[in-house]
């Protein structure tokens, strides 16, 4: 195993490790650069843009999540890493929303997120989902 791809997959554990743990604002301070970027598959209104550039501005995004939220439960699988600096999660999460279109309906959500890793931070990030049915 290349010396790159043990690098990229170490920040790819410790990336499931925090989220397993619901540590997701310590993942986003000891992983992310500074000027991360957050990609989604469409943009969800106002408090959910489709890009989000970064750190302070994902920490924001962060805490309008969970408190737009109830999260019943989550799981994180992987890392799937590849030499070019970059690996992929698997997320699944059950999830009740609290505001907008989808306010108090339980969510079923997958999605696979894509993570480019730079000088040992994530610098990019992008979710892959089905947004039809989630009030995009």
């Amino acid at each position: 195993m290349s010396e790159s791809l043990q690098a990229t997959l170490a920040v790819g554990k410790q990336l499931v490790d925090y989220c397993n743990q619901g540590q997701h604002r310590e993942a986003i301070n000891e992983l992310y650069a500074d000027d991360a970027k957050h990609i989604e598959a469409c943009a969800m209104g106002d408090d959910m843009p489709q890009v989000t550039e970064g750190k302070e501005a994902l920490l924001k995004m962060n805490d309008w999540w969970d408190n737009a939220h109830d999260v019943h439960g989550m799981e994180i699988k992987g890392p799937f890493p590849h030499d070019n600096g970059s690996f992929a999660v698997w997320m699944s999460i059950d999830c009740t929303a609290k505001e907008g279109p989808m306010a108090g309906q339980r969510m079923q959500m997958e999605e696979v997120c894509l993570y480019a890793v730079k000088d040992g931070k994530i610098s990019q990030v992008e979710f892959y989902w089905d947004p039809t049915g989630y009030g995009a």
